[in-house]
């Protein structure tokens, strides 16, 4: 029966998580048409006007994003991923149905306006948004709710990068924080289901043009594990400097509105610097057909990484364009803008890449054949240590570049960055965010959550007693009146001398004739535990004297009572530890309704 049951709950999650990716895949392609018809209209004020159009079109797309999240939507201010940790770690992944709306529209101004970010985060928190909306309409519990959301997240991102698999990997290792049982069969279902939508409509095609690349000999595997060192320390900056930049325009005084325009005039400032240096070094952006012009550090920056892997980008422009993006991005996000940091890092780390391969080809020509491979390891090297998702960069960009040949140096330059960033820093570039809230996500199960509440918190200060006199019509009339079960009693003196529970009104040799008393009933072999005592040793105790309640005694004078606790209160003690928790960011899970504690 249980069995059946359980099979019964998977299909239907499975049938959601399917439901969800049809949604999520006709979501990311109104996201990108949305875009992309902003980035057309916003284009037009630049041609018109000229330079200056560049220095306006941000700060008036960052007026517009103000407006949005300051009015309706806080939670779609920033890059998203960690308002989609949150809820999923914090409030059992329910999210308002009005955040997907709106991240949408004032991310879509955003990146369409020329605010440096990228898609990632947007369309992760609008499936996660969608998945979110489906279980709470179904008033799913929140394993189910906690599962779609992950569903939603994975099939976002797979249908925006046309990476089912990587789509999948993100939502399981950012999002839920590993692999999380049989839950991993809706999120593959539903990205897969998500990126044959988008597939149908658009067509299939990696996201970057990128040349088949081929590693020439192993001892190139030494460079990319300097790069990896490398990108390892340079991830740690970017993710402090990020922040460090977001400090900065919080200090600042002023209207709400205004705070998100002075980061678009920012960009603007350093969108004409690029312009000026894309025209003195002969740069060119890889833009595909019908995508308006930028310059390189604005919107998505799709057409310089493009470039950068086709080997079109002059070393200058590579180191130039890198840092600038980097601050362009914080100055987007970091004063109030609404985008990704996934595309963004990914250009950064391109740059660096670039840049890395690029010198070592100057001087060494035949151990650095291809240095544009170094792009594309550069990339997924610097996300592995800003985002601590090595498994998922290494699938994803593979996905993303459609090439599965660098699968080597991948792996040495994603586990080198891994390893020095989380060296460095503990927190990744989503959980920073977070942390700076006081809010702490950690990954696994907390399996002693009983150890974190103490026995004085929960137990029965002054509980029914019973006195050792009372006849048995006596204790009924107390039980009927308390709907108690379990009772300490105590003396006159005030001294606890043992537990009844109902069970012992009723002997199995009951002499009808006789008038039986508490004291001939009770037990005086009971539980007693100090008020100091963790309610996990509690529970152990319960369960090795087969017993459902304990006095609460002083150490000092252990036959005065202090308190009384049952089987009820360990329960109770569970749901404060596990409120705490969440509340901690622990990514708890609450009792199976199936499981039961079988205790007297």
């Amino acid at each position: 029966m249980q069995q059946r049951s359980i099979t019964s709950y998977q299909s239907k999650v499975y049938i959601l998580g399917a439901i969800v990716g049809v949604v999520s895949g006709f979501v990311a392609i109104g996201f990108r048409m949305l875009i992309l018809g902003i980035s057309i209209l916003f284009a037009i004020v630049p041609q018109t006007i000229g330079l200056l159009g560049w220095l306006l079109i941000p700060a008036f797309g960052g007026i517009l994003v103000a407006f949005i999240v300051v009015n309706y939507a806080p939670e779609a201010r920033g890059h998203g991923v960690p308002e989609i940790m949150d809820a999923y770690a914090r409030r059992g992944g329910r999210i308002r149905f009005r955040v997907p709306l709106l991240k949408s529209l004032a991310s879509a101004i955003c990146i369409g306006s020329g605010g440096s970010c990228g898609r990632e985060g947007p369309i992760a928190q609008i499936g996660g948004g969608v998945g979110s909306f489906i279980a709470m309409k179904l008033k799913s519990d929140t394993r189910t709710t906690k599962t779609l959301v992950v569903c939603g997240v994975s099939s976002g991102i797979a249908a925006t990068f046309n990476t089912p698999l990587g789509g999948t990997l993100f939502g399981i290792e950012v999002i839920a924080g590993g692999l999380v049982g049989f839950s991993i069969i809706p999120v593959i279902i539903s990205s897969v289901i998500s990126t044959a939508v988008v597939d149908t409509i658009l067509g299939s095609q990696p996201s970057f043009q990128a040349p088949l690349f081929v590693m020439s000999n192993y001892l190139e595997l030494v460079l990319y594990f300097m790069l990896g060192l490398l990108l390892g320390v340079a991830s740690v900056i970017w993710t402090r400097g990020f922040y460090k930049v977001e400090d900065l325009f919080e200090k600042l005084r002023g209207p709400r509105l205004a705070i998100p325009a002075i980061g678009g005039f920012v960009v603007g400032i350093l969108a004409v610097i690029i312009l000026m240096i894309e025209n003195s070094v002969g740069y060119v952006g890889a833009f595909k057909p019908g995508e308006p012009y930028f310059p390189a550090i604005m919107g998505v920056g799709y057409a310089f990484i493009d470039a950068s892997l086709l080997g079109t980008v002059s070393l200058v422009a590579l180191a130039a364009f890198g840092i600038a993006k980097a601050f362009a991005t914080s100055a987007t996000l970091g004063s109030g803008g609404s985008g990704g940091v996934f595309a963004p890092t990914l250009f950064i780390g391109a740059s660096l890449g670039g840049s890395f391969g690029l010198l070592f080809y100057t001087f060494f020509p035949t151990v650095v054949p291809e240095p544009m491979a170094y792009t594309l390891v550069g990339m997924a090297a610097l996300f592995a240590g800003s985002g601590r998702a090595p498994i998922t960069c290494i699938v994803i960009i593979m996905e993303m570049t459609n090439d599965y040949s660098l699968i080597l140096p991948l792996m040495i330059a994603v586990s080198a960055s891994f390893l020095v960033s989380s060296l460095i820093e503990r927190e990744s570039l989503y959980t920073l965010k977070l942390s700076r809230r006081g809010i702490n996500v950690r990954r696994g199960h907390y399996i002693s959550a009983l150890r974190e509440i103490r026995v004085d918190q929960v137990m029965t200060k002054n509980p029914t007693v019973l006195s050792p006199d009372m006849t048995t019509a006596e204790v009924l009339k107390i039980v009927d009146k308390t709907q108690h079960t379990k009772f300490p009693v105590v003396d006159k003196t005030g001294v606890v001398v043992g537990c009844l529970i109902t069970e012992d009104l009723f002997p199995e040799n009951e002499d009808e004739n006789k008038q039986y008393q508490v004291k001939d009933l009770m037990s005086t072999d009971f539980l007693h535990i100090g008020p100091d005592c963790t309610m996990d040793s509690v529970l152990r105790g319960m369960l090795e004297r087969n017993e459902g309640h304990a006095v609460v005694v002083d150490p000092r004078v252990p036959n005065v009572m202090l308190g009384f606790v049952t089987k009820a209160d360990v329960l109770r003690a569970y749901q404060i530890a596990i409120v705490r928790l969440q509340e901690a960011g622990e990514p708890v899970e609450a009792i199976d309704p199936l499981e039961t504690i079988d205790i007297m």
